[in-house]
């Protein structure tokens, strides 16, 4: 039997060829490859390791990837698996291309989430956009039909910095563009917001704005894969294969899985809390830069009147499920606060029903309770009741699935 002459493609024997010539430039001319930075570093999970009853998603950026991947995990868990790789080097490093074949490497991805910038905000801008599309060269080529979508870089406190980070992504653009590549753009997402309110340093992000970034992050992976977002008991299932008794410190947690029920739970924003009654008379509720938890503010409640209560309705929690509620919690002095989820309408229906005994430090309380099978969010809402007038603050208030 005769066998068929291999034949030719072009568009991958384009994309090697540009990949080749890259490297053959950054030797020829190592004045193209910027200065490596006093510390380099690369980091990668693959979590679900073992698992390809999912499609696998590869995150690839650098510390803000770093700083929102656990995030995306537990926003995709049940509906893909995600890999990600970290790294402190630019994509005109010679070494980039080889770190990022062997991650290519490891999986069949069906998506690949992709960034380069922030440490390369002073690298010659003609050898960066090489090295990218040398980059998205390669993952075409070794991504196996992996969609690509581009992420923007973010932007920084300092509007200088934030300016360079504004020539890199013009230049990212117009490169998407020419090879039809979505963009997801996380600069777009955190620049409206508070530098000193959301920013933990020159280029880092508090909690709640990394949570933002993920939840995009996983929006415009599940758009890619044609996916919705899973059940919270399929991500529960998922979140707990995924443990390790291998990791680098050790056994690797997969925490419950957290859920973003509350609207403003760190309270780092305005809205979504309220007090009852509300009337000046029986107590006050403000969210104050003074002493929190954790981020910049926490919710400080003045109580006048026994019986106050500090609320918020229309949890967005799922019938059936078992959940854990865990907040921060302490008092000007020692007092009580008793906590539930209750229907908003006699004959009221109470869940996670206890009293927590507050102390004048911070501690973490936690109300464990599973839902009936017919209940509704927006039926119900979060109540914490005080018995004693006093000051109280709260924080960090959060549901996962047990």
């Amino acid at each position: 039997m005769k066998t068929a002459s291999p034949i030719l493609n072009l568009t991958t024997l384009g994309s090697r060829l540009c990949s080749v010539a890259f490297l053959v430039l950054l030797l020829l001319s190592p004045d193209w490859a910027s200065a490596r930075e006093g510390t380099e570093w690369m980091t990668s999970y693959a979590y679900n390791a073992n698992d390809t009853s999912l499609p696998r998603v590869l995150l690839v950026g650098d510390s803000i990837c770093n700083g929102y991947q656990t995030f995306v995990r537990d926003e995709l868990a049940g509906t893909a698996n995600v890999s990600f790789y970290a790294t402190s080097k630019c994509v005109t490093d010679a070494t980039y291309l080889k770190a990022l074949s062997f991650m290519l490497e490891e999986y069949d991805y069906k998506v690949v989430h992709f960034n380069n910038g922030l440490h390369s905000l002073s690298t010659d801008r003609k050898a960066w956009e090489s090295g990218l599309v040398a980059a998205l060269n390669l993952i075409k080529e070794k991504g196996k039909g992996a969609k690509i979508i581009w992420a923007t870089s973010t932007p920084l406190k300092s509007p200088d910095l934030t300016a360079e980070a504004k020539e890199l992504n013009l230049i990212a653009d117009r490169v998407m563009q020419v090879n039809n590549i979505p963009i997801d753009d996380l600069f777009a997402l955190m620049d409206p917001l508070d530098r000193n309110i959301f920013w933990t340093d020159t280029y880092h992000y508090r909690e709640d704005a990394r949570k933002m970034q993920a939840k995009q992050v996983a929006d415009s992976v599940r758009m890619a894969l044609g996916a919705s977002k899973a059940s919270a008991a399929a991500a529960h299932a998922a979140m707990a294969a995924a443990a390790s008794e291998t990791g680098p410190n050790g056994k690797i947690s997969t925490v419950a899985q957290k859920i973003e029920a509350l609207v403003n739970p760190g309270f780092e924003i305005a809205g979504g809390w309220s007090i009852y009654p509300p009337a000046p008379a029986k107590g006050s509720m403000e969210f104050t830069i003074g002493n929190p938890h954790s981020g910049t503010k926490a919710a400080k409640i003045d109580v006048t009147s026994p019986g106050l209560q500090f609320f918020q309705f229309n949890p967005k929690l799922t019938a059936g499920a078992a959940y854990t509620l865990k907040y921060w919690a302490h008092a000007e002095s020692t007092a009580t606060v008793r906590v539930f989820l209750r229907s908003i309408k006699p004959p009221y229906q109470f869940f996670g029903n206890k009293i927590a005994n507050l102390g004048n430090a911070w501690q973490e309380y936690t109300s464990a309770f599973t839902l009936p099978a017919d209940f509704k969010p927006a039926d119900y809402g979060i109540f914490f009741e005080f018995s004693t007038p006093g000051t109280y603050w709260f924080d960090d208030i959060s549901f996962s699935v047990k």
